[in-house]
């Protein structure tokens, strides 16, 4: 049986993501699952031609903390990860259930040598379809250096549900990879730039990441042109 500790995301551009996954599978991995999305480009050059978007695959891995750091340490060779633009892989932990000795109930056990580890949070948001990009723009002005916009459904709710709420099926999911010391901040923003505290404008939640490969934000003056 595999154990689950850990999800292993990496982010690369179109068309990548089948040869990353079958390099992960030579690394131990059973499988995985790969999302369409976009990412937001920085350099002012691609910008000044009229390229503000590029397409972004995001794959998505079930893995020990063990194969999670072999996963980082193989991919982050095979595919260049240290260059800029090349991609970026992020790992995010789970906590874990235990059945209690009566085989009845379970409780949850935090694992605390993850506390320490922790130096970067996915914010992810889930607003209707075209707010998306709107929340990006949000976060980068609480100093977010970008983004990656998935597409998604959400699950509607029957017009004669007793609360007053009406979901849009097509929905925007936003994730943002920022550090711990400005995940507050942008969090803020995007709640009050979005007006999240209404009902039916959307969800915002945070996760703990455990270790990056790829990110070029605290890289001298690299994070300027850098893409999320």
């Amino acid at each position: 049986m595999t154990i689950i500790e850990t999800l292993f995301f990496t982010i690369v551009d179109r068309g990548k993501a089948n040869a990353v996954l079958h390099k992960a599978r030579e690394c131990g991995a059973k499988g995985g699952t790969i999302l369409l999305g976009e990412g937001t480009v920085q350099s002012k050059l691609l910008k000044k031609i009229g390229v503000t978007e590029l397409h972004k695959e995001i794959l998505v891995i079930s893995a020990s903390e063990e194969l999670s750091d072999k996963l980082h340490d193989t991919l982050c060779e095979a595919f260049s990860f240290s260059k800029r633009n090349k991609g970026i892989a992020f790992t995010i932990p789970f906590k874990r259930w235990h059945k209690q000795t009566s085989g009845q109930e379970e409780k949850i056990s935090g694992n605390s040598s993850y506390e320490h580890k922790i130096t970067h949070y996915c914010i992810i948001t889930v607003v209707d379809k075209g707010r998306g990009r709107e929340c990006i723009k949000s976060a980068k002005t609480a100093g977010a250096r970008g983004g990656t916009l998935i597409h998604g459904r959400g699950a509607g709710i029957p017009t004669d549900f007793y609360f007053p709420l009406v979901i849009e099926p097509q929905k925007d999911v936003v994730m943002i990879i920022t550090t711990k010391e400005k995940v507050s901040p942008i969090r803020e923003r995007i709640f009050s730039d979005l007006d999240l505290g209404k009902a039916g404008n959307g969800i915002l939640f945070t996760l703990p990441i455990t270790r990056t490969s790829g990110l070029f934000e605290d890289r001298f003056g690299e994070s300027k042109e850098g893409t999320s």
